[in-house]
């Protein structure tokens, strides 16, 4: 909510929201967790980007980056757990610009379709350009137009007796009373309502009844109205209950100079056929090994996943073989190395959440490991009563076992870095063996520093091809990989101890 009491009692009552007795308050401007971002599409905004932050007065900060643009980028904050769930409801916003320009537009949207990406938003200008005179309007907002007048237009509105709407103050604007600041909070409201048979006489295919008003300040606890009350109607066709939202509507207007602070933004409440937003189950396809690819141990394979979610945001890609988890993604681009891989056929999924619990999994892809070839040294292997006698030459290799091929780790056979041989007992069913060589002459050195309450292990730049492993105790039986940058790895330990490895390939 906002706070300005340091401002005078005149000034706090201008700030004060109009429609704080709306059904539902979406957003009371101390978070930006519950809504969801929604920016032209289009490249001709030069790269610019919209951010919301919260502002310790209890308010959300709309500002567009410091760039030039020959096409406004407009930008919702959409409800995120709320959607319109019919055709019959208002919404209202409290917009402040941050100065009395025409580059400091804002207000509200509703009848906003996550699938068409547009909605039917209810704005100020201040000083507009084009008008010589602060203006309110009501208009369509298309996120996916492709040029600056179909990103803002008229088009599916029309006035009540069915002509289209105009860029004309009886039709879709509204001059501003003599008490109205661009500067000070309004409030902007837009309500929904079904047709009348008036409206469909009119209008024969009309979906809708729109009203906007806006208010400023309160008189004996009324809301004092500074604009005209705008009634259109439009055709837009009603969205599905799960894409159809409302929220925050802002944008840097200026062509000429680079984007600033656009205004403040609070208070989205709503009432009517308002409730909680069916999630729509978020996307994830993996890019990257392709179906049927093959790798030879030990390899390091790049797994990469496209993630979406049209109704939200993704907050994690999580990547598996067969039920083992290999890693998890937070943030895009997602993708995981998965290290050290045996010989062997793995079938490979990404599991994507989003911000709402909601998951989904992607198509399957089967990739291959073959043995490597060549290279180590000879394996033997001779059964003795109910023991089998490993031996190998020379030692500084750790013998490492595995009971099934498809398993995605093999197992270290302790004590056998510094031998090269070793006697074990063995059950019935299938064990399987393989060599790592752990060192070799002239091998890089493992440098570990402490920085702080951090760790920087490390080993000279110009040295390739070997892999940092870890593990918590000695007497662990697998090491663990560590994804590095470079040959550098930083980390805070969370165990008393911890042990690093470098080894080649």
């Amino acid at each position: 909510m906002n706070s300005s009491s340091s401002l005078g009692l005149s000034v706090v009552c201008a700030l004060c929201s109009a429609f704080s007795a709306l059904g539902v308050t979406v957003n009371d401007g101390t978070t930006t967790n519950n809504v969801v971002q929604l920016s032209n599409s289009d490249g001709n905004t030069a790269g610019a980007v919209d951010a919301l932050t919260v502002d310790p007065g209890g308010y959300l900060v709309a500002a567009q980056s410091e760039v030039v643009t020959d096409f406004a980028l407009r930008t919702a904050w959409y409800a995120g757990d709320l959607s319109a769930t019919g055709g019959v409801y208002t919404v209202s916003a409290d917009f402040q610009a941050a100065a009395d320009s025409y580059a400091n537009c804002g207000g509200v949207i509703g009848w906003l379709n996550l699938g068409s990406s547009n909605g039917v938003a209810l704005q100020v200008t201040p000083n507009d350009f084009a008008l010589s005179a602060t203006v309110f309007r009501v208009s369509v907002v298309d996120f996916a137009a492709l040029t600056p007048n179909d990103n803002d237009s008229l088009t599916n509105l029309y006035n009540m007796d069915g002509t289209p709407a105009a860029p004309e103050f009886n039709s879709a604007l509204s001059a501003v009373e003599t008490n109205y600041a661009a500067t000070n909070f309004a409030t902007f409201q837009l309500a929904f309502s079904a047709p009348t048979p008036a409206d469909r006489i009119a209008l024969s295919n009309v979906t809708a009844h729109i009203t906007a008003k806006v208010f400023q300040g309160t008189n004996a606890g009324a809301p004092i109205p500074v604009s005209r009350t705008i009634e259109l109607l439009t055709d837009l066709p009603l969205p599905a209950p799960t894409i159809h939202r409302f929220g925050y509507l802002a944008y840097w207007g200026d062509a000429f100079n680079s984007g600033s602070v656009i205004g403040n933004l609070d208070n989205l409440n709503a009432e009517g056929a308002v409730g909680a937003a069916p999630n729509l189950a978020p996307t994830v396809t993996i890019t990257n090994p392709t179906n049927n690819a093959t790798f030879t141990e030990p390899a390091a394979i790049s797994i990469n996943a496209d993630a979406a979610d049209n109704d939200g945001t993704v907050t994690r890609v999580d990547f598996f073989a067969g039920a083992t988890l290999l890693g998890t993604a937070t943030k895009s681009p997602y993708g995981f190395t998965w290290g050290n891989v045996s010989a062997g056929n793995y079938t490979l999924t990404a599991l994507v959440t989003d911000n709402r619990g909601g998951t989904s999994t992607s198509a399957p892809v089967n990739i291959s490991v073959s043995g490597s070839t060549g290279g180590g040294p000879a394996l033997s292997i001779v059964r003795a009563a109910g023991a089998i006698e490993l031996s190998w030459q020379p030692s500084g290799y750790q013998l490492q076992m595995k009971t099934n091929l498809s398993l995605p780790t093999w197992t270290d056979v302790p004590g056998t870095v510094t031998t090269n041989h070793v006697s074990l007992q063995v059950g019935s069913g299938n064990v399987f063996f393989r060599l790592v060589q752990m060192s070799a002459p002239g091998g890089p050195k493992l440098n570990i520093q402490q920085s702080g309450n951090a760790v920087v292990i490390s080993w000279p730049a110009q040295v390739s091809g070997y892999r940092l492993q870890a593990k918590d105790s000695l007497s662990s039986a697998s090491w663990t990989e560590v994804s590095t940058s470079g040959n550098q790895f930083v980390e805070t330990p969370a165990n008393p101890a911890r042990f690093y490895r470098l080894i080649s390939p």
